[in-house]
């Protein structure tokens, strides 16, 4: 099974900046002639871009465990069929949907898919204007929610900031939530089929649902369940975030705490209880922390925080476990037909993005 690379950087250009900066840099310049021999602009494009990257990684260096593993990546699958076995019938969990919908002309979309939970959850729903309430409210009334609550939010910090900020007083009222919002990626072509490809993940039908609330009915430390990465996406890594991720690390890892490698749900839609996100809402954040709206792709605190909600729940005391989408982009996926294969499969060896120091 493939491994995610914690870094991205060359590792070898990484360990030979720990010595020499200065052998670091000649490294890099030979590195972007190789890769770029026709294009000189290219070539200082690569390099430029290489340095500053390496600039953010070595700062970032103490944040990484001295010991680090490197975590097999793998998934689990559910029946398509039918729902699991469980060992015996499970008290119903109150399940709340947060779902922050901004691009209203997805409402039919979000409707359609939340048909696949079981009657009588609640659906909070944050958006930016009163007018765009108003056509929620009208589009998702008959979505099988026993109670619809809708909050106006800043146009701010994507669905992260909503996430944290607009339920935060409600959250701890629910067993499991689901997260979902009204997800485009305009920006890139080939992501065109990623909003889909979490839904299905997630609520694809109501046999998978009904796994998936079974698996946090009966263990009692599974905190999140994500969908594994879209394939198009290619590598997942800190990208620009580094130098915001810097600033919470002291936060959220502290002195006990240190990165084995980096995984979290790409996309920000997952399953989990709500106790798994309270070192993320401890940070007490406000919607003046995160910058105004410009359409940014990457590099801002709604992005960085996406890469800290497995973080949370394993400071919370918690496991998280990813699905496997259809197609899968993972070799190896784990077979799940019971709650006991599911634990055997969350006894794996790895698996855990921090460790104690």
């Amino acid at each position: 099974m493939k491994s995610r690379p914690f870094f991205t950087t060359s590792p070898l250009i990484f360990r030979i900046a720990k010595v020499s900066r200065p052998a670091a840099k000649v490294a890099i310049f030979l590195r972007a002639i190789r890769r770029q021999p026709g294009s000189r602009k290219k070539r200082i494009l690569f390099r430029d871009r290489a340095n500053v990257l390496l600039d953010n990684e070595l700062r970032f260096e103490k944040w990484v465990h001295p010991n680090r593993v490197q975590s097999e990546d793998w998934a689990i699958s559910f029946p398509r069929a039918k729902p699991i076995e469980t060992a015996a019938d499970s008290q119903p969990l109150r399940v709340a949907v947060v779902c922050h919908l901004y691009h209203v002309d997805l409402v039919d979309t979000i409707r359609a898919s939340l048909a696949s939970l079981p009657r009588g959850f609640d659906l909070l729903i944050s958006t930016d204007t009163k007018e765009k309430k108003s056509q929620i409210e009208d589009g998702l009334s008959s979505c099988g929610a026993s109670r619809i609550v809708l909050r106006e939010f800043p146009n701010v910090g994507r669905d992260i900031a909503a996430k944290l900020i607009c339920f935060k007083d409600v959250l701890g009222q629910y067993d499991v939530i689901l997260f979902i919002h009204s997800k485009k990626s305009e920006y890139a072509s080939k992501l065109s089929g990623w909003r889909q490809y979490l839904f299905d993940t997630l609520i694809g039908s109501p046999d998978r649902v009904k796994s998936i609330l079974a698996s946090f009915a009966e263990i009692g430390d599974l905190g999140i369940m994500a969908p594994q990465h879209y394939d198009p996406l290619g590598s997942i890594g800190w990208r620009e975030n580094l130098e915001i991720s810097d600033t919470l690390c002291p936060k959220l890892l502290g002195e006990r705490y240190a990165f084995n490698y980096l995984d979290f749900p790409s996309g920000s839609m997952f399953w989990c209880r709500p106790a798994v996100l309270q070192p993320l809402l401890d940070l007490n954040l406000t919607v003046e922390d995160f910058p105004s709206e410009e359409g940014q792709i990457d590099g801002t605190l709604a992005h960085a925080i996406e890469r800290f909600f497995f973080v949370s729940c394993e400071v919370a005391g918690f496991r998280w476990v990813k699905l496997a989408g259809n197609p899968s982009p993972t070799p190896g996926v784990i077979d799940i037909g019971s709650i006991n294969d599911l634990r055997r499969a969350l006894q794996r060896p790895g698996g855990r993005v921090i460790a104690e120091r």
